[in-house]
């Protein structure tokens, strides 16, 4: 075996592209060494020559795990060949297609592609191999060693270079240190700067680059005629200081860290809370933020500034990439699955950061040791380890300065009198009499009844009810209300508890009230039932019945002022505290209250678990309210049921005559669910599109529409009836039409139903009434006059009210609840010291002041962002448990999981351990912090460099290293790398401004050159990397939509806020549909700046994506830049273009008088300059035929309006 020293890995270019143009045209890199074995005791230099060569050239490409071409060079298996045939012909070097790929020619070899090729020597060496037989010995292995050496470029310690002297005559050329470094390079290849461009390039350069927008014709003529020495600089003041600068560059900041608005995946599900982060950056380069501080507060600004909104609110990097819903909420993390989707979401952590912030690729390790950096797999799964607890969700934050110290300072009192009152209570217990635990004992088993017995032959329903946003203490308030659309006079309030994870009453508040109101912000509140001082028993699985005592109202509104956690049963260590509820029941009248609406401070929303509209879906427990009445299995009847259809879309009708014309209240339809078909099937027959109709004639010749659900499918309405307000109509004839049938499966479609209710005072007009269908199997238990038998499929339809009322805690039961707890508290007032009693009633008092205080703040705005949190779904969070356990996983795969790995990074700072020292390894807050400081270390040699990379880039079209996201032997050579230390330590000591840095830019003669190309150039440095002119660059896709905007006066300025739609959500239950071609070009909701578009990840904006917008699932640290037909098609035909082409055309038109001067008008706003003659002339002439609107799609379709100079 040979095994090589790190020294031998060192290349100064891109190494892992060794075989891709022989693999782009089928043919591997060294696909058969040795087809033939030649026997020879000369081995030819393979062990000492060819073989190290091979290690260090091609392994990355042909070693056991990535064998392209089928190839690995890492044992005799390279005799049996790859896929594309042999390269080598033992004996005959001169015929071995592996001499000619790796033989350069004018100095460029195909292999290695885009890297240094082979030298003489290795060539040769090769050559000799082969004509010695190319012999590979038996046993002999080839493996890399671990790369552990420094020595590159980006990994040296950054010092402060010396700025080159001036040559005599270039102290007129050159503004500042940039130009004397640029120059300096220029001279050694003879050339040197192009001549500045002229102000009317200069100005458009400028604010496209730091604003994102074009000037206005009269702010370029202001400029042009300016004849202050300065008015350069001071524009790039005057930008800098505009808050359209932040936008701009926050833009640039968003493409890299995978920001979006949606989950991405299969689900795709929106992230209505992102925005904040999305705002943060914004602030953050309008307040020119030293870059250390912008860096720590990304990564643990929630434990370095706690008290902060940003603090907080910037962790949104650590969640702005792509989630795997699916993987995360279905499925559990003990299976293999959810295993894995947690592996890839920390995996995506660790490799935004690292690449984001030091320009380093990491991942290149979560299988292997990197083949061309010093990261080893430990290294890796180190770093993993830092985020181990950390998963993405909402979590809160106060947007005012002063309330957030308010509340912090509020909650650690709290604490304070809590632990207090804790030692309190140990000593009582410590003093309790043997009688009074056994009287607690009682009055717990009072307090929490056993669970209600569930009706087993009833599938478990998927609608489970609301749940909030889980909450870090048990004080913070929580609250649902409902909207019953009018005021009602309430009998009956009922709450039924959750039940799920073994709890019957889960999430139901320990301490609680219900208000009702008219008014939907409760100003007049009338409080009804105050549950707030905890003597409210549990409920278990019975319902809470809140008396109404007739008063009137339209909301109802309950508080959680003490939330419940399953988490150690509650007790004060937990921070999962929830507010959880099953079903809300309004009764007024005898009647159940339709809800029209339902509100809350927070929730999950985790459909169909979880939600708020599954507050009001009628299951109550566990199962639906038909299933929680009787265990009844056998009925006389399953309803009405229609002969079968082979198409779903074939109508279907049934219909009852009431016998004379009746005002009717409601309709309701209840679901078929037949006991003779096996498994039981709620909603069986029941159809997927309708119409329920009002007739006074049989036939329906003229048909008063009730309800019309035949333009979308329906939800399966499952066990729940299905009630349809009729308003008092009036008809005799109540007919309803299936336009799609239900799929019972096999092809047999039909339309069934269980019963038909026509109610009129709570009265059934339906009942026994005659039935008439398009035609019915009457067979068995189906028949058409079953319809209206007064039974269900399961058991006789009993009075809803009643049901829900039978569900309700025992007025009984409450009372020996009250009882036995007064008994108790005698018992102990003679048993404990009356000071004990005296001090816990006051800290108790002071406990509810604090608590009442808390409330009354303003609630906290949510942010999506890193976090530690419970979990929702089958998705279980750490919360309380401290971080995961990282293992270095064999190969990446997760079922293998190898030696522990602790918090840390790569030892890429000489002296620095990699390996955190940390207080306490339970603290996961402190691993990020100590990532965090070490990212922003004086001494670290990539951040500095990276991030004064990046901003050269926006403003040159290409980096000092053109691999921004790479400065390890995979990417790109730095151009200046003299120029790139200087940069980076200027930008380090001097405050880390981005506007400096900027300033420093934009002031420099090479910014300012103009875009010019010459022969002397092309023919040296053909490419640019010299910067003997300035790069012309297209404009983003976001600076040509906002341009547009701009031009047509349109362009709206509101900043910060949720993001604005452009498209229209359809099945946002599952998985959302993003319908771009739905939503109105001229809506003035979408016309903010690009930067606060809702960007969904699944489904990108059309228009947007054809001009190169960046793909938010991935890191996107420079922008493509195309020129399609696709583009040009998307500019002249576009229903946005088209729309504000014609409002660029109307400003024109209301601007100037004539034809001319409205095209002089357009022309001047869109490409800041006059039209020569010609072009007046020719673009007159085309409005004059085909309207100015269209002369301006035309315009906007010029290469001079989408690229900068």
């Amino acid at each position: 075996m040979i095994r090589l020293p790190s020294s031998s890995l060192r290349e100064q270019g891109d190494l892992n592209r060794l075989t891709r143009r022989l693999l782009a045209g089928g043919v591997g890199l060294v696909v058969a060494l040795l087809s033939t074995v030649v026997c020879a005791d000369d081995e030819g230099g393979f062990r000492e020559q060819v073989a190290p060569i091979f290690a260090r050239r091609c392994l990355s490409c042909h070693d056991s795990t990535e064998r392209k071409g089928g190839l690995s060079l890492e044992d005799a298996s390279a005799l049996n060949g790859g896929d594309s045939g042999a390269l080598v012909e033992p004996g005959d070097a001169s015929a071995s297609l592996l001499v000619e790929y790796v033989t350069p020619f004018n100095g460029v070899a195909s292999m290695p592609e885009d890297s240094d090729p082979l030298s003489a020597d290795e060539v040769a060496a090769i050559e000799r191999w082969i004509e010695a037989g190319a012999i590979w010995p038996d046993g002999f292995r080839i493996e890399a060693g671990v790369v552990s050496d420094l020595d590159w470029w980006s990994l040296h310690p950054l010092n402060r270079p010396s700025v080159p002297t001036l040559e005599p005559g270039d102290s007129d050329i050159v503004r500042n240190e940039i130009d004397r470094f640029l120059l300096a390079k220029l001279r050694a290849e003879g050339l040197g700067f192009s001549p500045e461009a002229d102000r009317r390039i200069l100005i458009r350069r400028l604010y496209f680059d730091l604003i994102g927008l074009p000037p206005t014709p009269a702010e370029v003529e202001r400029f042009v005629a300016d004849p202050d020495p300065l008015a350069y600089e001071k524009l790039v003041d005057q930008l800098l200081d505009s808050p359209r600068y932040g936008e701009q560059w926050a833009r640039h900041w968003l493409d890299i860290v995978q920001y979006g608005d949606s989950h991405g995946y299969d689900k795709d599900k929106p992230r209505p809370n992102a925005w904040p982060y999305r705002d943060y950056v914004i602030r953050a380069f309008n307040d020119d933020k030293p870059y250390g501080r912008f860096v720590r507060e990304q990564l643990a600004g929630d434990r370095l500034w706690p008290d902060t909104a940003d603090g907080i609110v910037a962790t949104g990097f650590i969640a702005a990439g792509p989630w795997d819903f699916i993987g995360h909420a279905e499925v559990p993390e003990s299976k293999v699955d959810g295993m894995v989707a947690r592996n890839l979401d920390r995996d995506n952590m660790v490799s935004s950061t690292m690449n984001v912030f030091t320009s380093l690729t990491v991942q290149c390790a979560r299988c292997h040791n990197h083949k061309f950096d010093p990261v080893t797999m430990e290294d890796y799964y180190s770093l993993q380890a830092v985020f181990a607890a950390i998963d993405r969700a909402d979590r809160e934050y106060d947007a005012e300065p002063s309330i957030g110290s308010r509340r912090l300072a509020l909650q650690t009192r709290q604490q304070e009198l809590q632990t207090r009152h804790d030692a309190i209570a140990r000593l009582m217990e410590e003093a309790k009499p043997p009688e009074a635990r056994e009287l607690e004992a009682r009055l717990a088993r009072l307090v929490t009844p056993p669970a209600a017995t569930v009706v087993t032959n009833e599938p478990r329903a998927e609608a489970f009810g609301y749940h909030s946003q889980v909450a870090p203490r048990a004080d913070i308030v929580k609250w649902v209300q409902v909207d019953l659309g009018r005021p009602y006079p309430l009998d009956h309030i009922l709450l039924f508890a959750a039940d799920e994870y073994g709890f019957s009453d889960f999430g139901f508040p320990n301490r609680w009230k219900v208000e009702i109101a008219n008014d939907v912000d409760f100003s007049e509140a009338e409080l009804i039932l105050d549950a707030t001082d905890g003597s409210f028993p549990r409920p278990g699985s019975q319902a809470v019945d809140v008396a109404g005592h007739g008063q009137e109202a339209r909301y109802v509104r309950i508080t959680a002022t003490e939330l419940w956690s399953r988490r150690r049963q509650g007790e004060p260590l937990s921070n999962d505290w929830i507010f959880a509820l099953g079903e809300l029941a309004v009764v007024s009248g005898g009647k159940r209250v339709p809800v029209s609406a339902v509100t809350s401070l927070d929730s999950i929303e985790a459909a169909p678990r979880w939600s708020r509209a599954a507050l009001i879906d009628g299951i109550y427990g566990t199962h639906p309210l038909a299933a929680r009445v009787g265990n009844e299995t056998s009925s006389p009847s399953n309803g009405y049921h229609s002969q079968f259809s082979e198409t779903p879309d074939l109508e279907k009708w049934v219909q009852v005559d009431l016998g004379s014309v009746q005002a009717i209240d409601t309709i309701r339809l209840v679901p078929a669910n037949p006991v003779d078909w096996q498994p039981a099937t709620p909603g069986f027959g029941f159809p997927v599109r309708y119409r329920v109709e009002l007739s006074d004639d049989p036939e329906f010749r003229a048909p008063r529409v009730i309800l019309d659900e035949t333009e979308a499918d329906v939800v399966n309405p499952g066990d729940t009836a299905v009630e349809i307000p009729a308003d008092g109509a009036a008809g005799r004839f109540v007919r309803l039409t299936a336009t799609r049938l239900w799929d019972r499966g096999e092809r047999h479609f039909a339309l069934a139903l269980s019963e038909m209710q026509v109610l009129r005072d709570d009265r059934d007009l339906a009942r026994g009434a005659s039935v008439d269908a398009l035609d019915s199997i009457d067979s068995g238990l189906w028949g058409r006059d079953y319809l209206v038998d007064g039974f269900s499929s399961r058991g006789p339809l009993h009075g809803e009210v009643e049901q829900l009322l039978s569900l309700r805690l025992s007025v009984e039961r409450e009372a020996e609840i009250v009882a036995a707890r007064a008994e108790l508290d005698a018992m102990l007032a003679a048993a404990i010291d009356p000071k004990l009693l005296a001090e816990q009633r006051q800290l108790e008092s002071l406990i509810d002041e604090v608590r009442t205080e808390l409330a009354g703040l303003p609630p906290r705005a949510r942010v999506y962002a890193g976090t530690v949190h419970a979990g929702s779904g089958t998705f279980r969070g750490r919360a309380g448990l401290g971080p995961r356990e990282i293992h270095v996983l064999a190969r990446g795969e997760v079922t293998k999981p190898g030696e522990l790995a602790l918090p840390g990074t790569a030892p890429l700072i000489p002296g620095v351990a990699p390996r955190f020292e940390l207080p306490s390894m339970d603290d996961e807050g402190a691993r990020r912090v100590a990532l965090a400081e070490w990212i922003t270390r004086e001494d670290n040699p990539l951040t500095w460099r990276s991030v004064v990379n990046r901003v050269w880039l926006y403003h040159f079209g290409q980096g000092i290293v053109d691999s921004p996201n790479d400065f390890g032997r995979g990417g790109q050579l730095p151009s200046h790398p003299e120029l790139l230390d200087w940069l980076a330590v200027e930008f380090r000591d001097s405050g880390q401004s981005f506007k400096d840095l900027h300033r420093l830019i934009c002031h420099s003669t090479a910014y300012r050159q103009g875009s010019t190309s010459h022969a002397a150039g092309e023919t040296k440095d053909a490419g640019n990397r010299l910067l003997w002119r300035m790069n012309r660059r297209r404009l983003t896709a976001e600076e040509i939509r906002d341009g547009v905007l701009l031009l047509a006066g349109r362009l709206d300025y509101s900043m910060g806020g949720p993001g604005f739609q452009d498209f229209v959500v359809e099945h946002p239950e599952h998985s959302p549909h993003y319908e771009y071609h739905k939503y109105d070009p001229l809506d003035p909701s979408t016309h903010r700046r690009s930067v606060y578009r809702f960007i969904v990840r699944s489904q990108p904006q059309p228009f947007m994506n054809t001009l190169d917008c960046a793909d938010p699932s991935m890191s996107v640290p420079k922008r493509d830049e195309t020129q399609t037909a696709l583009q040009a098609l998307a500019l002249l035909n576009n229903r946005f273009i088209v729309a504000m082409a014609s409002e660029i055309a109307r400003k024109a038109e209301l601007a100037n008088a004539d034809l001319e001067a409205q095209v002089i008008d357009v022309w001047q706003r869109a490409l800041n300059r006059d039209p020569t003659p010609d072009e007046l002339a020719a673009v007159t002439r085309y409005a004059r035929q085909y309207g100015l609107g269209n002369a301006c799609r035309m315009i906007l379709n010029l290469n001079e309006f989408v690229f900068v100079d």
